[in-house]
C-alpha cells in the first residue's frame, strides 16, 4: 500500500516537473529597499505574480476585504495572481526597521493552469522553513545576494527568483496549506485517483489523436461522467486543457530549439502544420514562425 502512494505520489511530481517545463517567464527582484517607521508601500503589478521577502524587521500586510497579515523577518509572502496592497509599519514611537526584498514574474500568458491551481495568497512563515531546508537555504541566499552581492548580483537574484517560483509551488505541494479544502484546478485533478491517470496519459505522450472517448477510457469512466469530472475539477474542458498543454509545450519548443515547425506540429498533435498553426496563432495572437522571429531578435 505504501508503494503505490509513493509510486503515485512520484508520478504526480512528474506532471508538475513537465508543467514546469512547458511555462516560460521572467522573474525580476526590483525592490531592496529598508524602511524605517512610520512607513507605507502600495504593491500593485498588474498581470504580473509577486512575492515579498522579509529579509530582516516586521510589518503588516493589508489588502481590501480582507483581514490584516502580520509579518515578521524570515516569512515569504507569494501571490500567484496580482492583487493590489499595502505593506506597512505604523509604529511611531519605536523607529522599527524593515528590510524587504520584493519580486515580480510575468508569465505572459493569461491561463497558467500552474497559477490557476493556487490560492490568492501563499504566506510562508519563518517556522515553517525549518521543516523545509531547500526553501530555508534559497531564502537566505536571496538575502545574502541581495546585502552583499557586488558584480553581477541583478542577474544572480533573477535566477534565485526563478527558482524561488518553483520551490514556493514544491512546498505548497507538500504542506498543510494543500490540504483538501483548499486544493483548487489542476492540484484538485491531481488529487483525484480517475484524473490523475488521465493528467499523466496526456503530459505523457502530447502526439497521440486523444478524444474525449480515449480520454475517457484511461479514467475507467463513461465519456459524459468523465467530462464533467474533469470539468469540474481543472476548471477546463479536457479537450481544452490539452489544447492549452499542447501549445505551451509547441512554444517551448518552437523558442528554444531548430526544429521545424511541421515537426513540433507533429509531435504535439497536429497532422500538418496549418491545423497547427492556425491554433497557435488564435492561441497566442501570432504564427509559429512569427513567434520564432520575434524571440530570435530579442536575442540579438
Amino acid at each position: 500500500m505504501f508503494k503505490c502512494i509513493y509510486f503515485l505520489s512520484i508520478r504526480i511530481m512528474d506532471v508538475v516537473d513537465h508543467l514546469f517545463k512547458s511555462i516560460y517567464f521572467d522573474a525580476n527582484i526590483y525592490l531592496h529597499s529598508e524602511f524605517c517607521s512610520p512607513w507605507n508601500m502600495e504593491a500593485d503589478n498588474p498581470r504580473l505574480s509577486s512575492f515579498h521577502v522579509i529579509a530582516y524587521g516586521n510589518c503588516s500586510l493589508s489588502i481590501e476585504g480582507k483581514n490584516e497579515l502580520y509579518l515578521n523577518a524570515g516569512d515569504l509572502i507569494f501571490f500567484p495572481r496580482n492583487i493590489r496592497h499595502h505593506m506597512f509599519n505604523d509604529n511611531e514611537e519605536a523607529m522599527i526597521s524593515t528590510t524587504l526584498i520584493c519580486g515580480k514574474l510575468d508569465f505572459g500568458e493569461i491561463n497558467n493552469p500552474v497559477l490557476d491551481a493556487l490560492p490568492e495568497i501563499i504566506h510562508i512563515k519563518a517556522n515553517e522553513m525549518d521543516k523545509y531546508p531547500w526553501l530555508k537555504s534559497l531564502f537566505q541566499q536571496i538575502i545574502n545576494e541581495a546585502e552583499f552581492g557586488t558584480e553581477g548580483s541583478q542577474i544572480i537574484l533573477d535566477k534565485l527568483a526563478e527558482i524561488l517560483f518553483i520551490y514556493i509551488v514544491r512546498y505548497y505541494i507538500k504542506s498543510d496549506q494543500n490540504d483538501s479544502a483548499n486544493k483548487q484546478g489542476l492540484l484538485l485533478g491531481l488529487a483525484d485517483k480517475q484524473i490523475c491517470k488521465v493528467l499523466m496519459a496526456m503530459h505523457e505522450d502530447l502526439s497521440l489523436a486523444w478524444t474525449v472517448e480515449s480520454l475517457a477510457e484511461q479514467s475507467a469512466m463513461s465519456r459524459s461522467s468523465f467530462s464533467n469530472k474533469f470539468s469540474l475539477l481543472i476548471g477546463n474542458t479536457p479537450l481544452q486543457y490539452l489544447t492549452h498543454l499542447r501549445m505551451q509545450c509547441a512554444h517551448q519548443k518552437l523558442l528554444n530549439s531548430n526544429e521545424s515547425i511541421i515537426s513540433i506540429a507533429l509531435t504535439h498533435g497536429y497532422q500538418s502544420e496549418a491545423a497547427f498553426s492556425k491554433v497557435f496563432k488564435k492561441h497566442y495572437g501570432l504564427s509559429p514562425g512569427k513567434a520564432r522571429k520575434k524571440k530570435s531578435i530579442i536575442s540579438d
